[in-house]
């Protein structure tokens, strides 16, 4: 393939257009294009309908030289993306013995046993290069196109996303030193307000381009440059302005950047949650290894369980009421006691959209931290981010003041 080439990225399922789903598969392939020094020229969405697949596929086969269509090879009757490949590059389509193959070992790996259908899984046009899925039942496949090549993956994140690395990505050669590229993650202020603060960076070190990426609720600035001294000075720079408000570099998020604090501190951790519904629990046990510093969590959404399970006095719940300063400590105190624990982590709030106040209004949550070095509290106002965005950005902060609380007393 060439190395600088057009790249066109095709999403199939008349569920993307009618709003149903997002189409987390295109953004995702497209970063990853981006990290290793490739453009994406186009993304394409387009309904499970024949016609309409084949002639966006014969348009995408002329117009660049690397093609990635995720999604539409399962067993259903609306998974035509292979038919509709085979239209459009004027293939015939086959049963592919070594497709077959696959689908009936993924069937017995898994212990279910395969009706006929699925065999259609493996009806792929001639002279296709089959591809392995590791993670489902349905092949991808490769064709060579007028231009280069188009691989076809199938929708599934889990399935897609190795598939991409492995068939895709891999043996790209990389156009982007990786050495001359840095990742900050941010959080704790916005995308302008950090893109503002940033601004004189590319003026005072030449040769040095800053980008940004917001997925909530954080915040990725990468600085790229053309040689390792404007590099350093860029992102020193880049530091200086921002202090605290980066957590970690590259790929990190901050419940494995939290992580990795617990585990080089010792330290263990328990949670009460009430707005948060048990968010903050989720994020800990989504990084690998967190049995050995998570003790475990109680929701505690009705206040009947912060009596009962965290030991919260009800004399405090009646005089300042569960979304409060010393109701919050007391959760976090709670949670570390019973779970026995070092670090107890709390929320309780108003996430909307009902339940609010003139006191307390819709997005007023009060997040603890409890540990032998001491309390910390915060009144927070996330006002206008809807209910599971308070929620998620609730989370996040807790985390954000116990990775600080952690690292401020090693």
């Amino acid at each position: 393939m060439k190395l600088h080439m057009k790249i066109g990225i095709i999403s199939t399922g008349s569920e993307l257009l009618r709003g149903i789903i997002a189409d987390t598969n295109a953004a995702w392939m497209a970063a990853q294009l981006d990290a290793g020094g490739y453009q994406c020229d186009r993304i394409v969405a387009v309904s499970d309908e024949l016609e309409e697949l084949t002639a966006v596929l014969q348009w995408a086969f002329g117009a660049f030289d690397l093609v990635v269509v995720g999604g539409g090879l399962g067993p259903t009757d609306d998974d035509i993306t292979a038919q509709a490949a085979a239209q459009a590059g004027r293939w015939t389509i086959t049963r592919q013995p070594d497709a077959a193959e696959q689908v009936r070992a993924r069937f017995e790996h898994i212990g279910r046993p395969m009706v006929e259908l699925n065999l259609k899984q493996a009806d792929l046009p001639d002279g296709c290069r089959v591809l392995e899925n590791r993670h489902g039942t349905a092949p991808g496949f490769s064709v060579k196109t007028e231009r280069g090549q188009a691989f076809f993956l199938p929708g599934v994140p889990s399935e897609l996303k190795p598939m991409f690395e492995t068939y895709v990505l891999g043996p790209l050669p990389r156009v982007t030193d990786p050495t001359l590229r840095v990742e900050l993650r941010c959080f704790g202020r916005g995308e302008s307000d950090i893109q503002q603060a940033l601004k004189p960076i590319e003026q005072q070190v030449p040769g040095v381009g800053l980008s940004f990426r917001a997925s909530f609720p954080e915040i990725g600035v990468t600085v790229n440059a053309t040689d390792c001294a404007q590099l350093e000075r860029a992102v020193a720079e880049v530091r200086r302005i921002l202090g605290k408000t980066i957590f970690a570099t590259g790929a990190v998020k901050l419940p494995a950047a939290c992580g990795q604090v617990f585990t080089e501190s010792g330290l263990t951790v328990a949670t009460a949650e009430s707005c948060t519904g048990g968010l903050i629990g989720h994020l800990i046990t989504e990084v690998p290894g967190s049995s050995a510093y998570f003790r475990g969590g109680v929701i505690a959404y009705d206040n009947a369980v912060k009596i009962a399970a965290l030991g919260v006095d009800p004399a405090v719940l009646e005089a300042h009421g569960a979304v409060s300063e010393p109701v919050v400590i007391a959760m976090a105190q709670g949670a570390r006691q019973a779970l026995n624990a070092d670090i107890g982590l709390a929320t309780s709030g108003i996430a909307g959209p009902d339940g609010g106040t003139a006191e307390k209004p819709v997005g007023l949550v009060h997040l603890a931290v409890v540990s032998n070095e001491g309390v910390v509290h915060k009144q927070r106002l996330f006002s206008g981010y809807g209910r599971d965005r308070v929620k998620q950005i609730s989370a996040w902060a807790v985390l954000r003041m116990a990775f600080d609380h952690v690292k401020e007393n090693r």
